[in-house]
């Protein structure tokens, strides 16, 4: 089984993608690498894409042989440009 979390190196995405990643090969889907926690990048059987949500064409290739998406990402508070 293959699993696409978009959100993926966030606070949720990334334990879903831990605990997902010991029985299945993930797919962590996100803008970059979450400096919070860089050990995300060690995740065993995952694979990295950077795509951002209101990119159909980079989530197609990023969902592409996925048996399921998990949709973790959002903003949970606006900095920024973040709105």
């Amino acid at each position: 089984m293959r699993v696409a979390i978009t959100g993926g190196t966030g606070f949720v995405g990334r334990h879903l993608a831990r605990r997902l990643a010991a029985e299945v090969e993930v797919v962590i889907v996100s803008r970059g690498v979450d400096v919070r926690d860089p050990a995300v990048r060690q995740t065993p059987h995952a694979t990295f894409v950077a795509a951002t949500v209101d990119d159909a064409d980079a989530l197609a290739r990023a969902f592409a042989g996925c048996d399921a998406v998990a949709h973790c990402a959002g903003i949970n508070r606006e900095i920024g440009a973040q709105t």
